[in-house]
């Protein structure tokens, strides 16, 4: 069993107040077991880079964007070449989404473990960046996740104080048995269906759904270093939090990756900087003054955000439809009602949700 030191740091969620001036800093947990809250100094223009080659083939991506000086969300990179280099000289070309403009997929690859991969960018206007080379880790470790569903406060925007519904992605895990191998990493990815409103028309036409693929969980991550732990399994881990909302009403998944990183990239996410009110992802604000692995070859003194991994990984997936919830759901529906003036802007064009498409998941 996991000693009671590492269980009372689990549960508590590091939240430290936004100083006047911007100063960007890293708070260090000395627990293994860290959830992670990143925020970040505003510098416009710079190039943030964020992904992984990955064991699984679905699992290859590269997002590049520029950051914005306000608190908008950086400015997606489009028309970048983005190429994966092995040890070997091989490369692979990373595919733009067509979906998702500066979103870059490597598909149907499946990384070797041992093998070493440092990632390329060329920018449209020439730029090239580079990756440092990373080893494959060995293993992965296996997981099994299950949830919850409880009722906890929740504070808005506004700071207004509610008691909400959330479902708690719990995981049980086998962490791998070599030491290279022990750093691990857990993200959460939720996709869910989105139906218009079906408008009566007289040529009795259904508008067709969306799929919306998002972070679960985006303000933060979990992380181990398996060396650290005296058990070769984590029990009832939690390790993302999802509010319920209109996104429950139809089929809902969420599929959790259990990814074996390297010691360089754990020690990154590691030193990600924990500040309050942190809104967005990982990737909407890049970590502040945080070395990533990422360098401009012509200028390494260029400040670039973002970290670049090699990825073992193994996943676990799960459904929830709204029969599955102990009380009814009772937010606003797209489904159309005589009584109803206004909808919602979702249920008159779903592709208005952000990271919405028509394109509908294989295991969907």
């Amino acid at each position: 069993m996991m000693n009671q030191r590492h269980r009372i740091y689990l549960q508590l969620a590091h939240q430290i107040r936004r100083i006047a001036k911007p100063v960007a800093y890293a708070i260090l947990l000395s627990s293994c077991l860290s959830p992670i809250e990143v925020d970040t100094i505003k510098r416009g223009g710079v190039l943030t880079v964020e992904g992984q080659v990955s064991t699984m083939a679905d699992q290859n991506y590269v997002r590049l964007a520029r950051t914005a000086e306000t608190e908008r969300l950086p400015i997606p990179l489009p028309g970048a070449i983005v190429t994966l280099f092995d040890e070997l000289g091989n490369s692979f070309i990373y595919q733009e989404d067509v979906y998702k403009p500066g979103s870059y997929l490597l598909a149907g690859f499946e990384g070797i473990p041992g093998k070493t991969y440092h990632l390329q960018v060329i920018t449209p206007t020439g730029e090239t960046y580079e990756s440092a080379p990373e080893t494959m880790p060995s293993e992965s470790g296996q997981l099994v996740t299950s949830y919850a569903i409880v009722k906890e406060d929740y504070t808005d925007g506004e700071g207004l104080i509610s008691n909400e519904a959330f479902v708690k992605i719990i995981c049980n895990a086998t962490l791998p048995s070599s030491k290279e191998s022990a750093y691990l990493r857990w993200s959460i990815q939720e996709d869910f269906l989105l139906s218009p409103t079906d408008f009566p028309d007289p040529f009795g036409s259904i508008p067709p759904p969306c799929f919306i693929s998002q972070d679960a969980d985006p303000q933060s991550i979990v992380l181990i270093n398996g060396n650290n732990v005296d058990t070769p399994t984590i029990v009832n881990l939690i390790i993302g939090s999802r509010i319920v909302d209109y996104s429950f009403h139809e089929k809902h998944y969420f599929t959790t990756y259990q990814s074996s990183i390297t010691k360089e990239a754990h020690e990154y996410w590691r030193q990600v900087d924990i500040l309050a009110n942190q809104t967005g992802s990982i990737f909407d604000t890049p970590p502040a003054e945080i070395q990533g692995n990422v360098v401009n070859v012509k200028n390494t003194q260029e400040k670039v955000y973002g970290y670049f991994q090699v990825a073992n990984q193994t996943q676990d997936r799960f459904y929830l439809l709204p029969d599955d919830f102990p009380f009814p759901l009772l937010m606003k529906t797209c489904t159309y009602d005589l009584s109803i003036v206004e909808y919602p802007s979702r249920c008159l064009d779903c592709l208005s949700v952000r990271n919405s498409s028509y394109n509908r998941p294989e295991w969907f």
